[in-house]
């Protein structure tokens, strides 16, 4: 119970919460803003830090190949199925580590069109 309590109490005291509202609110509304530019990304969604995004089929660019690519460039996510990249990030992420997981994935995904052309 001890143990309990005090998971729970730092749970509260470091806000973490509110950090995950915070930086899935960040991470959506930047796969959004890529989205823009971006129309092989056909939908964004999520619940806190589990969000995950679905490529366009007809652009022949896999979640799986995606996911390679990211991780080459030390962002870890997953394939959710054939088209869905899931990307879930610890509770305790910053600001600056959801830009940089962005800009990995811009990159990555601008590299992986360049390649399929």
């Amino acid at each position: 119970c001890a143990a309990g309590n005090a998971v729970l109490d730092a749970i509260e005291e470091d806000k973490l919460l509110e950090n995950v509202n915070a930086r899935g609110e960040q991470l959506q509304a930047g796969l959004r803003k890529l989205q823009e530019t971006m129309p092989l990304i056909t939908d964004v969604r999520g619940w806190g830090l589990i969000v995950g995004f679905e490529l366009a089929p007809e652009s022949g660019i896999t979640a799986a190949a995606l996911c390679g690519e990211v991780l080459k460039k030390g962002l870890m996510t997953v394939p959710a199925g054939p088209s869905v990249l899931r990307m879930v990030p610890p509770l305790v992420v910053s600001e600056a580590e959801i830009s940089e997981a962005l800009s990995i994935v811009e990159v990555a995904l601008r590299e992986l069109v360049v390649a399929s052309k």
